[in-house]
């Protein structure tokens, strides 16, 4: 019989929460901060955030806004940000990637950890494009999975944290990041550096223009 892991509201929010705990939490909390660090500084009216999954990226943002809207496919996560009170912020969902707003609606657009995720990413990037004004700012973090320093990162948390922490085993672990990160940051660095040129570009936290050697990949692309 085939062993079946079942993926549940609960097993995910303790997932995702163990990601934004410990060593690796102060790490993609970093990344979240770091993103707004080399943004250009200009008036963000219409913001779009676009699965922020349980930990949404608007805790660190540095600039004001006047709408703040959050986009997810899972309903769950979705109603997980209702607790925020904030009549700024407005939760929608969407289906097959596709984004219920006008053309040239948003000033800015935020993916943080996600496109890692997402099926025929290309084409993802470029509905989100169509949303965006003209000037406005895709922002989008990325892991630097499957590079060198991301892998032994993953070991070290295979090996001294996940049967502790997560109550699942290696393969269990190994199982769940397949069939979570999708697409590899050599794919989706081809695809944006080929399609446009005018962004701005981190390699975090040792800033050496590398994938084995740091952690994450920010980038700002100028519509």
């Amino acid at each position: 019989m085939k062993k079946k892991i079942i993926y549940s509201y609960s097993n995910k929010k303790k997932y995702e929460d163990y990601q934004y705990k410990g060593l690796i939490g102060s790490l993609m909390k970093y990344d979240h901060k770091m993103l707004e660090s080399n943004l250009p500084k200009k008036k963000y009216s219409k913001v779009l955030e676009i699965g922020p999954g349980f930990h949404s990226h608007i805790n660190y943002l540095n600039h004001d806004y006047d709408n703040y809207y959050i986009i997810e496919k899972e309903k769950d996560k979705l109603l997980f940000h209702k607790k925020i009170q904030n009549k700024k912020i407005k939760l929608l969902t969407y289906k097959k990637n596709k984004m219920p707003f006008k053309k040239n609606f948003f000033d800015r657009i935020i993916m943080s950890h996600v496109l890692e995720h997402i099926s025929n990413p290309e084409k993802f990037i470029e509905e989100a494009m169509k949303k965006l004004k003209k000037g406005g700012v895709f922002s989008i973090a990325l892991p630097t999975d499957p590079a060198f320093l991301w892998r032994m990162g993953r070991l070290f948390s295979k090996i001294f944290f996940i049967k502790k922490k997560q109550n699942i085993t290696s393969k269990e672990y190994d199982y769940i990041n397949a069939l979570d990160h999708v697409n590899s940051v050599f794919s989706l660095y081809s695809i944006l550096n080929y399609k446009y040129k005018n962004k701005i570009e981190s390699y975090l936290p040792f800033r050496i223009k590398s994938f084995d050697l740091n952690l994450f990949y920010n980038i700002h692309i100028i519509k």
